[in-house]
């Protein structure tokens, strides 16, 4: 493999970072225990309240049937979190720590990936019984799907948001299952239906992770002759789905190197092989400019990521962009309400990637919040493969089915406990900034991970002394006693 940004067509070899360690699975991955609080009984009744209704089988499957749903939301406004979002602005500003958060409140706020949008209140007050949400019917076409599974969906009218948010949801890169792409060798799929919605949900945080990488975070969807059209285009190619050197990121790679990880071609991945995928591919391909760091254990230890960071292959001693990945489980079936707050809160940050997350056929990309929502991406919708051929060729229409139109959202209740956690880091003083808002929210959340200096190192010479070695030492003890008494006697 050539070490100028261009792949070979066979598959990468596993080197020791990206083996999954061993005792691990993807149903034993870190289940954050500590932290500040529990919630109570009323917090949690009044997280679900009316949301529970709405979409009580969302995670039921992939596949949407015509349902008319009228659910209702209440979006409670809490003054409250505006100290929060001034304090991250300023932050953004200066460098600095926010305040501590004291609450993430309902507040009708929209967070996407750091960038705040405010909805005003006659935007709100427009809608019906105060819900954003509207029946819809919608089918998805996917080969290979199983139609006796159905999911009710809810879609969300775009004239009920502020247009700013509306193009920048918009601009997200959204990679979905794909069919007719030439066949997964030595298999025989021609298409990931039913098997690749968390492999496409990781694909689209990595995507969005690199479109910041080159092209900024302020950066929106553009036509065709503009200035970044080529570089954009360049980078959703890295994801076609082809075995060419010019795919890295293609279905192909990530299934072939998936099963290197132990999980056979048209197997589900969990996000702990996804974020490993991620990192194999990544710091294959040294035109990506990007480092990746997986936590597992539930804590960022900061030299590893200095060391991540800094030993790329560039050559260079310096600190080259990082992409943070943590893999986590915050449940057993059902996701812990005492981390609502902390996974509300790192949409806010200005690092995040967003949130891979689910279960077999129910992977979903969430990439925002608000109040007690979150915005997501939906990978279950089956497109024609694209073709692969020169930048200039590619057309404004093939690269619009990299976006979504259409805006949806779930209460946080619904998300699946199993997911993987995004966040970018430019440069050195953009990590210390992360880490200082994990540390903000720990304070007074529950967190989902934890930020420390380096690993501890665990003495292994220490000796052990059990239960009977320490009865053994008092009756010796006890005997010495007796024995000095004795001879004092005697004199």
């Amino acid at each position: 493999m050539e070490n100028d940004g261009v792949l070979t067509s066979e598959p990468i070899k596993v080197d020791e970072f990206t083996k999954p360690l061993e005792g691990t699975s993807e149903e034993s991955i870190s289940l954050s225990d500590g932290g500040i609080r529990e919630a109570t009984e009323a917090e949690i009744l009044d997280s679900l309240g009316e949301e529970e209704n709405l979409i009580s089988s969302w995670f039921s499957s992939f596949w949407v049937s015509s349902h008319d749903t009228n659910g209702e939301v209440s979006d409670k406004d809490d003054p409250e979190f505006a100290r929060f979002k001034q304090g991250l602005l300023d932050s953004l500003n200066n460098g600095s720590t926010p305040e501590p958060i004291s609450q993430i409140s309902k507040d009708n706020s929209i967070w996407l990936m750091g960038v705040c949008y405010e909805v005003s209140g006659d935007r709100n007050s427009s809608e019906s019984n105060g819900s954003f949400y509207e029946g819809s019917h919608y089918y998805y076409t996917t080969p290979g799907s199983f139609p006796h599974l159905s999911m009710q969906q809810q879609t969300l009218s775009p004239t009920n948001f502020p247009a700013e948010f509306y193009q920048d949801f918009t601009s997200r890169i959204w990679c979905t299952y794909r069919h007719n792409y030439a066949p997964i060798k030595p298999t025989h799929f021609t298409n990931d239906g039913g098997w690749g919605c968390m492999l496409r949900s990781s694909q689209s945080l990595l995507a969005n992770a690199l479109i910041i990488q080159f092209l900024g975070r302020e950066w929106r969807r553009i036509n065709r002759g503009e200035d970044s059209w080529d570089r954009y285009v360049e980078i959703l190619a890295w994801f076609i789905d082809d075995m060419s050197s010019r795919c890295p990121f293609s279905v192909h790679r990530v299934a072939l190197l998936g099963k290197q990880l132990g999980k056979n071609i048209g197997e589900w991945f969990g996000p702990l092989t996804a974020s490993q995928v991620i990192k194999a591919l990544v710091e294959d391909y040294s035109a990506a400019q990007l480092s990746v760091h997986v936590v597992t254990d539930g804590v960022v230890y900061k030299n590893e990521v200095y060391k991540v960071a800094k030993n790329n292959r560039s050559g260079r001693d310096f600190f080259q962009s990082v992409l943070i990945l943590v893999s986590t489980r915050l449940g057993t079936d059902n996701l812990n309400p005492k981390y609502y707050d902390a996974l509300k809160a790192y949409f806010r940050f200005p690092h995040s990637v967003g949130i891979a997350g689910g279960k077999p056929s129910s992977s979903y990309y969430f990439i925002g919040t608000q109040g007690d929502d979150l915005f997501y991406l939906d990978p279950h919708h089956s497109r024609p493969a694209l073709e692969l051929k020169a930048i200039q060729e590619f057309t404004e229409e093939e690269m619009a089915t990299f976006h979504c139109d259409t805006l949806r959202k779930i209460p946080i209740s619904q998300l699946d406990p199993s997911m993987l956690l995004g966040f970018y880091c430019q440069n050195s003083e953009e990590f210390e900034n992360f880490c200082n808002l994990v540390e903000e929210i720990s304070k007074d959340h529950m967190p989902v991970f934890t930020i420390e200096q380096e690993e501890p190192v665990y003495n292994s010479d220490v000796d052990f002394i059990s239960e009977d070695d320490e009865l053994g030492n008092s009756e010796k003890e006890e005997e010495d006693i007796v024995d000095v008494a004795e001879n004092e006697a005697e004199l």
